[in-house]
């Protein structure tokens, strides 16, 4: 670099020293920013990838472990009576019932029995019985909590409900008609074994003992359910299809779940419960299981795609990595193997690109002349045995996802060298205050030597420029 006397040359050493500084670190810098940007796209990928996977099993395992793709349905001809669910297991057919009764939970009430004297200690046992003989004790010698010294029926209410030993078998509440208050319980036992009744004998003589002695009024019956399987017969003594139950669900038909919320009147025809294939469900279950491997596929072929320069599309993060490529290929290929036999029978097909389509109808038809078939071609992914095209494609995909897999070491690989590389930047960085420091101190000194220099030049001029001799 060529340094004048010139006056009027100024020198900025800042300037300078970065300029050159940043000439020799340019091209390290960009090797080390060319680097972390690879790996942190690898990162991104094994992330997105192992996301891919995870989501395929997941999916794979809620389609097939321990169930069926193909879904039976179940339906009541009158559905203000009740709704009706199967499984794939019901064997399909036609059922009559009859619904008598609905099962109902009993509900009394008290009367008023507040503003009594708050029994003393030990005087103040009150026994709640269920017909189920599940009882329990309330103790209200301690529900005063106003401090007035006698017990409202909100008091006896809140005692009752925080009994431990209640364990919500029983609601207690307050109703308040015509201006007085009364106590009301709630069975949460459901039908004729959770009628209710109270004894106050094991409390001391007294008006609430008294109050407590009064037979409660019946505000809701303790009822159990009632259905006739193919209908009520017109023989009173003959129960042998009826069935009597506290719960308002039944399950008496294989396969089958009933919840009736409304009872028949007396000379209703009886209800027709029909089970059949669920066209729509199965559909749907075939459905989720092209869009998984789809999905699947998806997110493998973008990890993989080339990319195109001539329109600027960036490559994949595992564009030229051979082991993903090689996992796509043997999922497609399994899947264009199994496709073209058992799974296109029920209209599950392979695409030219890669992916699975459904034909719903041929769906429709094959399930119904093979219902099996659909669920022994799919298989499943379960640990213990796997199967068909489902324990296929798991088997590739656990190579990667298992705890020391495929996936399990590229991580660890790569964080290793996003480690490396953060130290290289750090030390990149330290090296280069380093360097331009020193550069900064050079440059410095040479201004100050071209401004002594620029000093002299200037005296000289001033002491020889006026010379008259010459």
């Amino acid at each position: 670099m060529a340094i004048t006397t010139n006056a009027s040359n100024t020198y900025d050493p800042t300037a300078s020293a970065q300029a050159l500084t940043d000439k020799y670190t340019a091209d390290l810098q960009a090797r080390i920013t060319e680097q972390t940007k690879a790996a942190t796209a690898t990162s991104a990928g094994l992330t997105s990838m192992k996301m891919a996977l995870n989501n395929f099993t997941s999916s794979l395992l809620s389609l097939t472990n321990g169930k069926t793709m193909v879904a039976q349905g179940a339906t009541l001809s009158n559905t203000a009576v009740g709704s009706a669910t199967a499984t794939a297991t019901a064997a399909a057919g036609t059922y009559s019932l009859f619904v008598e009764k609905v099962a109902t939970s009993n509900q009394i009430s008290l009367g008023s029995i507040g503003g009594n004297a708050i029994p003393a200690s030990g005087d103040g046992t009150l026994k709640i019985k269920l017909a189920n003989n599940t009882d329990f004790t309330v103790d209200l010698s301690t529900a005063n909590s106003d401090g007035d010294q006698t017990l409202s029926a909100k008091e006896i209410a809140a005692a009752i409900n925080a009994e431990p030993k209640n364990n919500s078998r029983v609601t207690a509440s307050v109703i308040t008609i015509g201006g007085v208050p009364q106590l009301v319980l709630t069975s949460n036992v459901s039908g004729e074994e959770g009628a209710l009744s109270i004894d106050g004998s094991a409390m001391a003589d007294g008006d609430l003992k008294t109050a407590l002695a009064v037979k409660p009024k019946q505000l809701v019956e303790a009822q159990d359910a009632v259905i006739w399987i193919g209908g009520k017969p017109a023989d009173t003594s003959d129960l042998s299809n009826r069935v009597k139950q506290s719960s308002n669900t039944f399950s008496n038909i294989d396969g089958v779940k009933m919840t009736f919320t409304k009872a028949q009147a007396d000379g209703d025809a009886p209800i027709t419960l029909t089970v059949a294939l669920d066209t729509s469900a199965t559909a749907t279950n075939a459905q989720s299981f092209v869009d998984a491997y789809n999905k699947l596929k998806a997110v493998l072929d973008g990890l993989t795609d080339p990319g195109d320069p001539a329109s600027s599309k960036a490559a994949g993060a595992f564009s030229t990595d051979s082991g993903v490529r090689v996992l796509r290929d043997q999922l497609v290929r399994t899947l264009r193997e199994t496709a073209s036999g058992a799974l296109a029978t029920f209209g599950i097909t392979a695409q030219r690109n890669g992916t699975l389509a459904l034909d719903t109808t041929k769906l429709a038809a094959a399930v119904k002349a093979n219902p099996t078939g659909l669920d022994k071609a799919i298989g499943n992914n379960s640990a213990s045995a796997p199967s068909g095209i489902a324990g296929k494609l798991d088997k590739f995909v656990e190579i990667w996802t298992s705890s020391n897999g495929q996936l399990a070491q590229r991580e660890t690989s790569v964080a290793k060298l996003q480690k490396t590389l953060t130290e290289r930047q750090a030390k990149f960085e330290t090296d280069y205050t380093t360097m331009y420091n020193r550069y900064k101190a050079q440059f410095t000194e040479l201004q100050i030597l071209q401004e002594r220099m620029a000093q002299t030049t200037n005296m000289f001029d001033a002491l020889f420029g006026n010379d008259k001799t010459k």
